[in-house]
């Protein structure tokens, strides 16, 4: 297994709840967990995180249309 794919399925292991809103990237990259020795090369969402998602972990969605 490669060193990306080990810390890939790792902050999914760690992080991802199928149960609440976004997709596992989306949420690893929503991760505040600033004090884990894997935060700085976690898997990044380069997709748009949809409002919905944002809202649920309490970030502010007032984005221009």
């Amino acid at each position: 297994m490669s060193l990306r794919k080990a810390i890939n399925e790792k902050c999914k292991d760690c992080i991802y709840d199928d149960q609440i809103p976004g997709t596992w990237l989306q949420q690893v990259t929503l991760c505040h967990i600033n004090d884990c020795p894997l935060y700085d090369v976690r898997p990044q969402s380069k997709s748009r995180i949809p409002d919905n998602v944002l809202s649920f972990n309490g970030i502010k969605t007032d984005r221009c249309e």
